[in-house]
This record gives C-alpha cells, structure tokens and sequence, in this order.
C-alpha cells in the first residue's frame, strides 16, 4: 500500500522531534565532529560533508551587517566570499573563538529560521528516500530518517535493502527489522548502538503505524515479584537484579544510590509487605549491596546458574546480562551487554564455548553468541 503525503508528513514531524533530541539545539557547534569538521545548528550539519557552509551562507545573506558584526571581518569573508562548496571534502574544523561567533549567529531569528527550513526539507527528503526503497512502516520510516540524517543515504539505503532481501521482502521491513539490521550494519551505524536503541524507543513510543505481524511468538517476560515476599522468593535465593534504586533499609523514602546494572545476588533477608523487600548482595562484583524493589528482582532461581534444561532454534529465551561473541567458539567479547532482554535463539552450537546465537527482540541489542550461563 502507497504512503500518502499526508502520512509523509505525519512521519517527517515525529522524525524531526526524534533527530533534534539526537543532534543538539539551534546553537549547537561541534568544532570537529569525527575528524570530518565543524557540525553546526539543531541537526548538526557538517563542513565536510558540505552541509555547513551552505546553511552559514544562508543565514548570512539574511542579514549581512548583523552576521558582519556577529563573525567578524575575517569569517565573515571566508563564508560570505566563497563557493557553497569550498568546504567539501574539507576538514574545516572551528577554533574555539570562530565556534562561539558562529553559535552566536545560529541563534538569531534568521538562523532558526533558516535551520527550521533546512530541515524541514531534508526531513522529508529522508523520508521520501524510504518510501522510494519501498518501505511502507510508519515507524521503520521515521527510524530510516533517523539513519539516514546520521550515516548518509548510501547507509540507511544498505541497511533496508539488506532487511529486505534477508526477509523476503522490503514490504515485511517493519521497526523491528530494521532495528535489528541497523545494529548489525558493522560499516558504521552500527557501531553507535545507543543512538540506535535510543532512536527505536522514541519511535516505538509514537502512534505511528507499523506492519502487521502474524504468526510471530510473544517474547516471553520474566515473571515480576509479589510485593507481599512471598515464598516464590526466599531467603538464600540467587536472583537477578535488573536496576534500579537500593536502599539502606526496607521502609527508607530514599535511594541511598540507584544501579544501572544487571547482576546475579544473593538474597540475604526478606521484609513482606516493606516497600522494598529484598536485601541483596551481588555474587558477581557489581556492588549491589541494600534493599531493593519488588520489580528490580526480575528473575529467581534455586541454583546459581538457572541454565535452561532445552533450548532449541527459534525459542524465545531471557538473556540476564554479559559478554556478546561474534563467533560460538571466540576468545574474546565484541561487547558486553548488562541488560535483561527477551531474545529469539537463531542459532545453535552445542560444541562451542558460547553455544547460543541470540537476537533482541525487544530493542535492546543484544545480536551475537552468548554464555550458556547468561541464558534462562
């Protein structure tokens, strides 16, 4: 079914709000972004990619006396005297005096003016370029937006094409899929794995519509804690904590500090019905030592490992944290991952040393071979 320009623009507003978050505020200059430059204004345009100079070239012309002032006579020459294009291929990087006068000249009335022009078009240039490879989610096209402000057009174009012929078509390219083929994509998007996670959140969060899915199986969610401290908890259990705030006592109003981390601990007392019920003590060095909340404790089990008796190709498992390997048998991690995701098992290698081959099914990218012992 075509995108209609209306859904276009529904896209390109929920695209712009996401990529601004992402970029910075009107004002905004990186002196050199990446080695590539200056990046300027609320969506970072960059010098050498021959973004910046353009844009500069515009605001000046709106007001040449004021940017005179503002810039200074030797700047002002430099951008007001040359081609749109000599800073192109350029590492045009900005002292940190030149940074201040251009942040100055990006935030008058011409130049949010001008930034909101600029990408307001390049938005929607964005988003059309999804819809010519034939992407037909809402949300897959605000996240290709999204990709394609980043990493360029040849970027964001691969990573959908590559969805779509690994699933039989660029129709079935939905927000997860293309998600999870950003955070495959090892030539560059790829690597920025927290952009990417954040972008999926905001996108998901939007009323957007996506592609429907049928026959999929529902990940499944580990079982949250009864308040009350029931005996599916006990004393001596070895659990997961999967963050949040710890506490000095059970009844304290205030987090003595909050974790960000995923770590298997032990129960070492219970308090039913307390506002946070559980006193843990890591077992694996991630400091976790107070009383926790009910839904911190995501995971019980009676043994320390908790390996799954089975697991086959195609279930969808609890990954609890730890090391990512790019093979089953590699020595050494690609990453580590300290989150609690549900995953599809898209692999198998009983022989290997990480015998899982794992895939988020919940946005929080985990993608490669994984530990036996961080699978329950």
């Amino acid at each position: 079914m075509a995108v209609t320009a209306a859904q276009i623009k529904k896209v390109v507003k929920v695209a712009s709000g996401i990529i601004y978050s992402q970029e910075g505020n009107y004002g905004s200059v990186n002196r050199n972004d990446n080695d590539h430059g200056m990046s300027v204004g609320k969506c970072q345009w960059n010098a050498y990619w021959g973004r910046a100079l353009p844009l500069l070239q515009t605001i000046v012309n709106k007001d040449q006396e004021q940017a005179k002032e503002i810039l200074g006579e030797a700047l002002y020459t430099e951008i007001a005297g040359s081609s749109p294009k000599a800073w192109d291929k350029q590492v045009r990087a900005a002292t940190e005096e030149e940074a201040k006068a251009i942040s100055k000249l990006l935030s008058t009335p011409q130049g949010k003016e001008a930034q909101d022009d600029l990408a307001d078009e390049d938005i929607t240039r964005y988003v059309k370029n999804g819809v010519k490879v034939g992407i037909v989610s809402l949300k897959a096209l605000a996240y290709y937006a999204d990709l394609e402000n980043q990493g360029g057009s040849g970027g964001s174009k691969k990573i959908a094409e590559t969805a779509a012929e690994a699933l039989g078509g660029i129709e079935k390219v939905g927000l997860e899929e293309i998600h999870e083929y950003a955070l495959k994509d090892d030539s560059k998007l790829g690597k920025y794995a927290n952009r990417r996670n954040s972008v999926y959140e905001a996108v998901k969060a939007s009323d957007l519509a996506d592609i429907e899915r049928k026959d999929e199986p529902t990940p499944q969610t580990p079982p949250t804690k009864p308040q009350d401290g029931s005996n599916s908890v006990e004393k001596g259990d070895t659990v997961t904590f999967t963050g949040g705030g710890v506490y000095k006592s059970s009844m304290a109003k205030n987090a003595t500090y909050t974790k960000g981390v995923t770590s298997k601990c032990r129960v070492t007392a219970i308090n039913p019905g307390s506002p946070h019920p559980y006193h843990l003590i890591s077992q694996d060095g991630k400091g976790v030592y107070g009383w926790v909340n009910a839904d911190s404790v995501k995971e019980v089990s009676t043994t320390a490992q908790n390996d799954p008796t089975t697991v086959e190709k195609g279930d969808t498992v609890t990954f609890t944290g730890g090391p990512v390997y790019k093979s089953s048998t590699a020595k050494q991690a690609a990453v580590r991952k300290d989150v609690v995701s549900a995953c599809k098992v898209t692999a198998l290698n009983t022989k290997g040393t990480h015998p899982y081959h794992l895939i988020s099914q919940d946005g929080k990218g985990v993608y490669g071979w994984v530990d036996k012992a961080d699978v329950k």
